[in-house]
């Protein structure tokens, strides 16, 4: 007991699903291999059903060799019998001649007698010659028929561990889902509603539902699995009442390592096999509950049946649950209750405090947008700052118009009416026309430029585009786009420069 003081609520619980799961009573072992697994139930569980899986191999183990030795021991006895057969038959033959020689002694009649006594011998030996056939055939046989004996009846031994011997363990998930596709392929889809995982996860939403957990298994040898299968668990009537009572459905069968090791542990006998399992009140001195099994049916039974022993049961042990689901609500209520009490006393105070707030957070908000305002007057005036050094720039590199050589002639007609004519070398990029309309008022006021510089962390924008009226064609400030590669332009055109709105700069 000292083990279970030193425990906590978690653990404790733990403890109450591992035994649960493995039907063990002993306290100590199963705290002992929940500890050896860091109180991981799923692995905790999962090394008993291997454990059990080594005992079972193990078993066959030594019934093989218990069949092998029977059967060398057997052998040698027949060895024996066949032997001894032979010695009897003449110590037999030896004997008869001996009693004969005693007998003939006795005669009064020497003559008759050393005859007769000297043909007794001769016709017991032509007799044993005679009879030896028979005697080797009798033994051959009999060497024959307990070899098939024994051949006959060893599968009996091992064939019952090789049906017994579950398959590996594989994914519960996968398992269920196997179990129910198989169901029904074979069955139909109408049937419980079997819960789609392994048996301790079934065991674990049970308890903490608080549900009635119905457990299914089922066997291929058994002839009335097929008939159950069809006319009871396809029942609607049966369907219907487990999913009116809440009732949650895990079923497997035995083939499967799983279902195996839970037939074991609710130790099955007859196939098809049903258990009910709740809640009950734990036999320690903790006073906690742990998931029992308080109803079993064994062998085929009609769905009336199941109903009937569900709804005693239900009536004997659903109690203990509604008195647990009763104080499940009230801890939920309890809990909502604080919930909301503590949700209004938040809001109250959050109204206080924002009374209190108001008055800062005006004046929190009316500095941080003279702040950003300041900085956006500061970032535009930069700005303009920097957009005008950069049309100084584009004027001081800004070439000479050529007089001669692969010119091209475009007229301009500016946003505000006025035109211009100016000679382009051909070789110079699109970008060049818009670098001449961006620094024509800056080249038209004849203001020094010589000293302008690039600036920098600056993206120039230009605020217009250039376009060709007939047909109309906009081209764009390419860079790498020659004036004599664009037809339209050489050797000469008409463009009109388009100023863009207000808003269409400002998205950009």
């Amino acid at each position: 007991m000292s083990s279970l003081d030193n425990l906590d609520d978690h653990q404790k619980e733990l403890l109450d699903q591992f035994q649960a799961v493995t039907q063990s009573d002993d306290f100590e072992a199963s705290i002992s291999r929940l500890s050896h697994y860091n109180w991981n139930l799923e692995r905790a569980v999962g090394s008993v059903y291997e454990a059990n899986n080594s005992h079972d191999i193990a078993r066959e183990k030594l019934e093989q060799e218990v069949a092998s030795s029977t059967s060398s021991e057997q052998s040698d006895n027949d060895k024996k019998d066949t032997g001894s057969g032979s010695g009897s038959g003449s110590n037999s033959n030896n004997q008869t001649a001996t009693t004969a020689a005693a007998s003939s002694s006795s005669s009064p009649r020497q003559t008759t007698s050393s005859t007769t006594t000297a043909q007794r011998p001769f016709r017991l030996g032509l007799f044993s010659l005679l009879t030896w056939p028979f005697g080797i055939a009798w033994n051959i046989t009999w060497a024959i028929l307990s070899f098939a004996s024994r051949l006959l009846s060893r599968p009996s031994i091992t064939s019952h561990s090789q049906t017994q011997q579950p398959q590996q363990r594989q994914d519960p998930r996968t398992v269920a889902a196997r179990f129910l596709r198989e169901f029904e392929i074979k069955y139909g889809e109408t049937h419980p509603e079997f819960y789609q995982g392994g048996y301790s996860q079934a065991l674990e939403n049970a308890r903490r539902d608080l549900r009635f957990l119905l457990v299914v298994l089922q066997s291929d040898e058994h002839d009335d699995t097929e008939q159950f299968c069809r006319e009871t668990l396809s029942s609607e009537e049966l369907v219907d009442h487990m999913r009116q009572k809440n009732v949650l459905v895990w079923g497997g069968n035995v083939r499967e390592s799983e279902a195996f090791q839970v037939s074991s542990t609710l130790q099955a006998t007859t196939y098809p096999f049903l258990a009910i399992i709740t809640l009950q009140s734990s036999t320690s001195s903790s006073g906690s509950l742990k998931m029992s099994v308080v109803d079993r049916i064994e062998g085929p039974a009609t769905p009336s049946t199941i109903i009937r022993r569900f709804d005693t049961v239900m009536q004997r042990h659903g109690g203990t649950l509604n008195r647990m689901r009763m104080e499940r609500d009230q801890r939920e209520m309890e809990r909502r209750l604080r919930q909301e009490q503590d949700q209004a006393y938040r809001e109250s105070l959050k109204a206080d405090q924002e009374k209190e707030r108001q008055a800062r957070l005006e004046r929190e908000a009316k500095a941080k947008e003279e702040e950003e305002a300041e900085r956006a007057e500061q970032e535009r005036l930069a700005y303009a700052e920097k957009r005008k050094q950069y049309i100084r720039y584009l004027c001081q590199k800004l070439p000479a118009e050529p007089t001669e050589g692969s010119v091209a002639k475009l007229s301009f007609r500016l946003a505000d009416g006025e035109r211009v004519i100016r000679k382009f070398k051909g070789d110079l990029p699109l970008e060049a026309l818009y670098e001449f309309v961006e620094a024509y008022p800056l080249i038209k006021s004849g203001e020094n430029v010589d000293d302008a510089t690039e600036p920098t962390d600056y993206k120039h924008k230009y605020s217009f585009t250039i376009i060709s009226p007939y047909p109309r064609t906009v081209y764009e400030p390419s860079t790498t786009k020659t004036l004599e590669e664009d037809k339209s332009l050489w050797p000469s055109a008409t463009l009109i420069v388009d100023a863009d709105d207000f808003d269409e700069e400002d998205d950009e």
